[in-house]
C-alpha cells in the first residue's frame, strides 16, 4: 500500500489515537500525509476509488446481526457514489449480505444495472491485541466478488502484503490469496470462528472427563496436538473463550441456520459447554471452602491477555456468581481498573495486595506477569491456601512447594501424575507418591477449608 493515500471517514469527528499505536507505517503515514481522517462523506468519496466498509455489526436481541450500521454507511455515501467505486465489506456479516448491499446501493444511488458500484467481500481474520501484526502477516486474504475487475482492484491494494514487500515483511511466508464467491467469503469467516470455538469447548469437555478419570488434560492435549490433522492451537483447557467475536459470530450462525430450517446441534453444544465451564470453577471452590463471607481473589479480568476488553470475560461472570453466593471479591489486572455495574469488586494495582486475606485465588487471565508471580509471597498474604488455576498455567508441584493447595481444570488425580516425555526412548519417571485424602466430610466454616 506504499504510496497510496488513505482517508478514513467516521460519522463523528474525533481525534484518532492511531499515532500511539505500535506498527510499521502508521505514524509515518500520518506524518507524510498518507493517512487522514474526516467526518465528511463527500471528502471521503470524491477522490477515492476503493471504499473499505469497517462498521460495527452488533447483535440484535435474538442473536442475529444488526445490519443497520452497514446500511447507514451506504446511504450516507449514496450522493457521491460512482459506477467506478468498489465497496469492500470488511465487517463480519451474514451470508448473502454482499448481494443485499449490491441491491441496496443500486436503489439509493439510482444507478441502473451495471452502473452501480461493485461490492467485494473481504472478511478480516484479526485477533484482538495483535491486529496490526495479523493484518500485515496474514495466513490468507479472502476476496469474494461477482466482478473480476473489482476483485483485481482490491488485489492491487493488497499486493505489498501478498508479496510481503514492505519494511518488516517476510518474503519467505507470503499469505495465500483466495478468490471466491461472496457467499464462500462470508461463510468462511463464520466457519473459522465457530471451529476455533469448538476446539476450545472440546478440550474443556475433555478436561471435565479427565478430572473424573485421573488423567491430565494438558498432557492429553499435547498428544492430540502432535497429530498434524488436529494441531496444538486452541487446545488449552480452562475457563473457556470470552470476548465479543466468538460469542457473537456463533450466535449469528445458529440463528441463521434456524431461519433456514436447520437445527445446528453441534454449534449449540459448543456454546453450552463454554457457558457451563465458568461454573466448574465455582464448584471447585465450593469443594474446599464455604463461599458465604469468604474472600476470593481473581487474578486477571480481561477476556484475554493484551487487552482491557471485558465483553464476555469469564471474570465478570465469576465475580457475579461469587457475589450471589455471598463471597467478597477482590481482583488484580494489569490494565483493567474497573468493571461497569460491579462496584463491589475491589480492584487493586498490585496482585499481592489483592491477595491480602484471601481464602482462595483464581487465575482467570493468563497474563505473562501473572505466570511469574511469587507463589510463596502470595501464600503469605492469604488467609486460606487454595489456588484454582483457571488456565492450567502453573505446575501443581510448584504450587504445592509454595504451601498452596492446587486445583486445575482437568489436571486429574495429582497422585497418579506422570511427566509426559516426547522422546519414546526415554523411560517413564517413577510415579510420584500419592497424597492421602481425608474421607470424612465436615461442616463448612465460612471462608475455611472443607476437609
Amino acid at each position: 500500500m506504499r504510496g497510496r493515500k488513505r482517508l478514513c471517514r467516521d460519522r463523528r469527528r474525533r481525534e484518532p489515537r492511531l499515532p500511539r499505536a505500535k506498527g510499521p507505517g502508521i505514524g509515518h503515514g500520518l506524518e507524510r500525509g498518507h493517512l487522514a481522517f474526516t467526518d465528511d462523506p463527500e471528502e471521503a468519496l470524491s477522490n477515492s476509488h476503493i471504499l473499505f466498509l469497517c462498521v460495527g455489526s452488533p447483535s440484535l436481541p435474538d442473536g442475529s446481526v444488526d445490519l443497520q450500521p452497514l446500511e447507514s454507511a451506504a446511504r450516507a455515501g449514496a450522493p457521491w457514489l460512482r459506477a467506478d467505486h468498489v465497496l469492500v465489506i470488511k465487517t463480519t456479516v451474514p451470508v448473502r449480505t454482499n448481494a443485499w448491499l449490491r441491491q441496496l446501493v443500486g436503489q439509493v444511488t439510482g444507478l441502473g444495472p451495471g452502473q452501480a458500484p461493485r461490492v467485494v467481500s473481504n472478511p478480516e481474520f484479526l485477533r484482538q491485541g495483535t491486529a496490526i501484526r495479523d493484518f500485515l502477516h496474514p495466513d490468507r486474504i479472502v476476496l469474494g466478488g461477482e466482478d473480476d475487475r473489482a476483485v483485481d482492484a482490491v488485489v492491487r491494494i493488497y499486493r505489498p502484503i501478498l508479496e510481503q514487500r514492505f519494511p518488516g515483511g517476510d518474503e519467505s511466508r507470503p499469505p495465500t490469496l483466495v478468490r471466491t464467491t461472496p457467499e464462500v467469503a462470508e461463510a468462511a469467516k463464520y466457519a473459522a470462528n465457530a471451529f476455533l470455538a469448538a476446539k476450545v469447548s472440546f478440550i474443556n469437555e475433555m478436561a471435565n472427563i479427565c478430572d473424573r478419570v485421573g488423567a491430565d488434560v494438558a498432557e492429553v492435549a499435547k498428544v492430540m496436538g502432535l497429530d498434524h490433522r488436529i494441531g496444538a492451537d486452541f487446545l488449552q483447557a480452562g475457563l473457556g473463550w470470552g470476548g465479543s467475536c466468538f460469542a457473537k459470530d456463533l450466535d449469528a450462525l445458529i440463528v441463521a441456520a434456524r431461519q433456514l430450517g436447520y437445527e445446528p446441534q453441534l454449534l449449540e453444544a459448543v456454546r453450552d459447554v463454554n457457558e457451563r465451564q465458568r461454573q466448574v470453577v465455582i464448584a471447585k471452590l465450593q469443594q474446599h471452602i464455604d463461599l458465604l463471607r469468604a474472600q476470593v481473589t481473581l487474578l486477571g479480568l480481561s477476556f484475554k491477555p493484551g487487552t482491557d476488553d471485558l465483553r464476555g470475560a469469564p471474570a465478570v461472570e465469576l465475580a457475579r456468581s461469587l457475589r450471589i453466593r455471598g463471597a467478597r471479591v477482590t481482583a488484580f489486572d494489569p490494565v483493567v481498573r474497573g468493571i461497569q455495574g460491579m462496584p463491589y469488586v475491589g480492584i487493586t494495582e498490585d496482585p499481592y495486595e489483592a491477595a491480602d486475606g484471601a481464602d482462595a485465588l483464581v487465575l482467570v487471565t493468563d497474563w505473562p506477569a501473572l505466570r511469574t508471580l511469587d507463589l510463596t509471597q502470595l501464600r503469605s498474604r492469604m488467609r486460606g491456601d487454595l489456588l484454582v488455576d483457571g488456565r492450567n498455567v502453573f505446575h501443581p508441584d510448584e504450587v504445592a512447594r509454595a504451601g498452596l493447595v492446587y486445583e486445575g481444570l482437568g489436571r486429574g488425580a495429582l497422585g497418579k501424575r506422570r511427566r509426559l516425555t516426547l522422546d519414546w526412548r526415554a523411560p517413564w519417571p517413577a510415579e510420584e507418591r500419592s497424597r492421602e485424602a481425608a474421607d470424612d466430610e465436615q461442616e463448612a466454616v465460612p471462608g475455611r477449608r472443607v476437609s
